[in-house]
């Protein structure tokens, strides 16, 4: 079964200091978590990447690494829309990180 798409998820901080902290954007495939997109200007996509090499970084402990794509945007909606138009593009180009 192929994603038709991405969906997105905010969560607003909570609490007497919650207008300290920005709100957390989530991106998700299959309802499963596979990136944020940052909250503050400018906005940048970080999608959850299986790595080719385990020791790529230097941590064989972790099976995936944090990608934060070039492309910056003015708006978080412009960033949803940019991920769901090339949706096809970045699950070629990238092997998500879509199990927990």
């Amino acid at each position: 079964m192929k994603p038709k798409k991405f969906t997105f998820k905010t969560v607003k901080p909570t609490g007497s200091y919650s207008s300290f902290y920005p709100n957390h954007n989530y991106i998700k495939l299959n309802k499963i978590q596979v990136g944020t997109i940052k909250d503050k200007l400018p906005h940048r996509i970080k999608l959850m990447v299986i790595k080719e090499d385990i020791n790529s970084d230097g941590n064989p402990n972790c099976k995936w690494e944090w990608v934060t794509l070039k492309r910056e945007f003015n708006t978080i909606q412009e960033a949803k829309d940019f991920l769901n138009d090339n949706i096809d593009s970045l699950l070629k180009q990238f092997k998500l990180k879509t199990e927990d």
